[in-house]
């Protein structure tokens, strides 16, 4: 109640006082008694329940002491039954009793040959259980098990001999465990010498060389063999791991993989024998006779065994058994006859393996880099061994992989006769107006293409059009452009040959004359040697495809459709031109094909148009005749003929592609027509004279028959014949002045550098003669041609 007192100090504190107030109040009173009492009983709860539990947590403890108790109560009852004087007497009598059966008599053998039996059992136990041991030592406690169980085995081995000589009084059965035992101890053998391989076939580890001199000391202890037969046997381990390493490595596909394992096998095995042979070896093998072999504590230590207890058993034979294998046996000289007819054969073992290897690599960066790798693990420990000269391992590997690289570079750019075999396919498929067909750059497919994706196949065609790469252009384009990529990365990878530097960490000290040497060998004379080889491809490769196409030109030559095969192998030789390697010898590829494709072009593309002018020849009379000017009146502009055939000729080359018309074609071009214009004009010249003469001829014979047979006419009268032949001579003179000026407009817009006196030069000068102009009048002619065609030049682009 006091609490409620101070949270509501108006609660009286009795009943009667409480009905005082009004009923509102009275039931705020009882609600807030109500919830204090609740308050109340809650806590009162939770104190009991955690009393209770606690009353049952000590009732159990009670319990299980007691449970302990009687426990203790009956093995302390046991141990004081057994600790009698009367029981410890029988057992003392009934051990005595038992050492005085086993030492002697039958009794004792039989004790003597289970017990061997029973240790050998164990050391085919121990020696498995230390095969199988992994240490948090290293490589260093793996070889330290070897030794432990090579010398187990050693002891299994005596109890085997020690046990057989005893077998002929043995039961079969007995005889019947220790030959399975003997087959065990076999198999036991072969694992442990299996172990030993791996061991010897590894070179990782920084305790490598400790580990590998307790390897072989497991394997003299367990062929009994001595230092030179120890030595052979290692060399022959690395020897087939080198071998082994390729072809595990050539099943996996991990070609870098096996050559630097096989390089990293030879470039250890010769420092590992330089440091281990002779004396490290021996003194580690004459280590294992300094003490007879059960008194060896690692053996010892083996608590399976139970030497303490069994060994009583063993005999003499075995008991001071020290093992006999000699460490004397190798000489220095030996060592290094032996290691270096080792090197020898591992030498051609590991350049053929590489060989093989790189066989199977067909990318070039693939090699060089494989290359680096190679030559940095050789550099790194191949010039570490004394008495081996590393400049003869450096120039085999060299030469194996220069020989691999040439192939390679060989092989890659002679694909560059794809092109001329897609040219041939191409010819060989001609489909006139399929195959040559020209798009334009304002055909309809073109206005409806999407521009999606940053407008890639719009951009693409506008370059193929503007070039006019059609299908048949294109695919010998991209092939040549993919085998252009490919020779562009072979230059890269030179390049990147030439700025390696091949120099020793700063720990080693190397000869400033060696290295320079060495730098000189790998990053000038190989990567220079690579480039002639490719510079000398190139060559043979573009003369092979030079003359692909002259023979492809030469079997079309009188096809019909030879105009669009030159367009089609003018196209090709642009593009593959415009990317032409750097080579200077490459530079004239394909030049002397151009003047003969030009020339084919300009009479394609010309014929029609020569044919249509040259019909126009045979003008009667000058169209536009009052458009002359001038004093004496002289026209200002060529005839409708020579406008026609300009722009029939700027639409024929249109058609055909603006992209062919370079200067050189253009050149072609205007002499081609030069030469046809005057020559064809010239022959319409010299009929349109014989004609004139046959007519003259005839005119005079029919006066000549006038005179003979009638009276003259009266000479005052004008003859009417007299007034033709005056206009037939004004109209002749004008068609020869109209000619003369279209002459010196085809002279404008034909002309060609440099400038000498060809055909329409002497036909001009031809017409001159016959229409005997003024000078100044010829002159005021001549220029007035010139500034027509500055005018009106720009109407016939592709003539500029």
């Amino acid at each position: 109640m006091s609490s409620n007192r101070t949270l509501s100090p108006t609660i009286p504190s009795t009943a009667s006082e409480a009905f005082k107030y009004p009923p509102p109040q009275v039931r705020q009173f009882h609600r807030n008694l109500t919830a204090e009492l609740d308050e109340k009983n809650d806590r009162l709860r939770t104190l009991v329940g955690g009393s209770y539990r606690q009353l049952l947590g000590t009732a159990e403890m009670i319990l299980q002491m007691r449970e302990d108790i009687n426990v203790v109560e009956e093995k302390l009852g046991n141990v004081g039954r057994g600790c009698g004087s009367e029981v410890i007497g029988r057992m003392a009598g009934g051990l005595g009793k038992l050492q005085r059966t086993t030492r002697e008599g039958e009794k004792a053998e039989e004790v003597g040959w289970l017990a061997r039996m029973k240790i050998l059992g164990m050391c085919e136990i121990v020696v498995g259980t230390l095969l199988r041991r992994r240490t948090q030592t290293g490589q260093e406690g793996k070889g330290k098990n070897l030794v432990t169980a090579a010398k187990a085995w050693v002891l299994s081995r005596l109890l085997a001999k020690s046990l057989s000589d005893s077998s002929t009084r043995r039961s079969k059965e007995d005889n019947d465990l220790l030959e399975e035992s003997k087959r065990k101890l076999a198999t036991l053998r072969r694992r442990i010498l299996r172990a030993i391989e791996r061991t010897l076939g590894r070179t990782s580890g920084e305790d490598n060389r400790d580990d590998l001199v307790l390897a072989l000391c497991a394997y003299s202890l367990a062929t009994s063999s001595g230092t030179k037969d120890v030595l052979r046997h290692f060399l022959r381990i690395r020897g087939e791991a080198i071998t082994l390493a390729f072809e595990d490595e050539h099943e996996s596909k991990s070609e870098t993989t096996a050559v630097l394992r096989a390089l990293e096998l030879y470039t250890r095995t010769l420092l590992d024998v330089q440091a281990l042979v002779p004396r490290r070896l021996s003194q580690a093998l004459a280590s294992l006779k300094t003490k007879p072999l059960l008194k060896d504590q690692t053996i010892r230590d083996l608590e399976e065994l139970r030497l303490d207890v069994c060994e009583r058993w063993f005999g003499d034979e075995i008991l001071y058994f020290t093992p006999y294998n000699r460490h004397d046996d190798l000489e220095g000289s030996q060592a290094v006859e032996t290691l270096k007819g080792w090197a020898k054969k591992a030498d051609e073992v590991l350049l053929q393996g590489l060989a093989k290897v790189l066989h199977g690599v067909r990318e070039f960066k693939a090699v060089v880099e494989l290359r680096t790798k190679i030559l940095e693990v050789w550099i790194k420990d191949g010039g570490k061994a004394k008495g081996f000269d590393p400049s003869s391992m450096l120039d085999g590997l060299r030469r194996v992989i220069n020989d691999r690289m040439v192939d390679l570079l060989e092989s890659r750019v002679s694909k560059l006769h794809l092109v001329g075999t897609e040219i041939e396919a191409s010819l060989g498929a001609w489909r006139p107006g399929f195959t040559d067909v020209h798009q334009s750059l304002w055909d309809e497919e073109m206005l409806e293409m999407g521009i999606s994706n940053g407008a890639n196949l719009f951009k693409h065609s506008i370059v193929s059009r503007t070039y006019g790469r059609s299908d048949a252009v294109s695919r010998a384009v991209k092939g040549y452009q993919m085998w252009r990529h490919l020779i562009d990365e072979v230059n890269t990878v030179l390049d990147q040959l030439k700025k390696q530097r091949w120099d020793d960490d700063l720990e080693d000290i190397e000869d400033d004359l060696s290295l320079e040497s060495r730098n000189t060998l790998l990053s000038t004379e190989d990567p220079n040697m690579l480039q002639d080889q490719l510079d000398l491809n190139l060559e043979k490769a573009y003369s092979a495809l030079h003359q692909s196409i002259s023979s492809h030109l030469a079997i079309y030559k009188d096809s019909e459709h030879i105009g669009q095969i030159s367009m089609y192998i003018l196209r090709i030789l642009r593009d593959i031109r415009s990317e032409l390697p750097k080579n200077p010898s490459l530079q004239k590829f394909g030049l002397s094909l151009v003047p003969s494709l030009h020339e084919v072009l300009a009479s394609t593309t010309a014929a029609e148009s020569i044919h249509y002018f040259s019909k126009r020849f045979t003008r009667k009379r000058v169209a536009g005749r009052g458009l002359w000017e001038g004093s004496p009146e002289m026209p200002v502009q060529p005839s409708p003929a020579t406008f026609k055939f300009h722009h029939s000729l700027v639409q024929s080359m249109a058609q055909v592609g603006a992209d062919l018309w370079s200067p050189a074609a253009v050149g072609v071009l205007k002499r081609h027509l030069r030469s046809e214009i005057s020559r064809q004009w010239n022959e319409y010249l010299e009929l349109s004279k014989e004609k004139a003469a046959s007519q003259a001829n005839e005119v005079k014979s029919n006066d000549t028959a006038t005179d003979g047979g009638a009276e003259s006419p009266d000479t005052s009268e004008p003859s009417q014949n007299g007034t033709n032949e005056v206009a037939d001579t004004e109209k002749q003179n004008d068609i020869l002045i109209q000619s003369l000026f279209d002459i010196f407009v085809l002279q404008s817009s034909l002309e060609v550098t440099p400038a000498t006196e060809d055909e329409l030069q002497l036909l001009a000068n031809t017409v001159e003669l016959k229409v005997a102009l003024e000078p100044p009048v010829k002159k005021r002619l001549h220029n007035a041609a010139r500034e027509y065609w500055r005018r009106t030049g720009l109407l016939f682009g592709l003539l500029g």
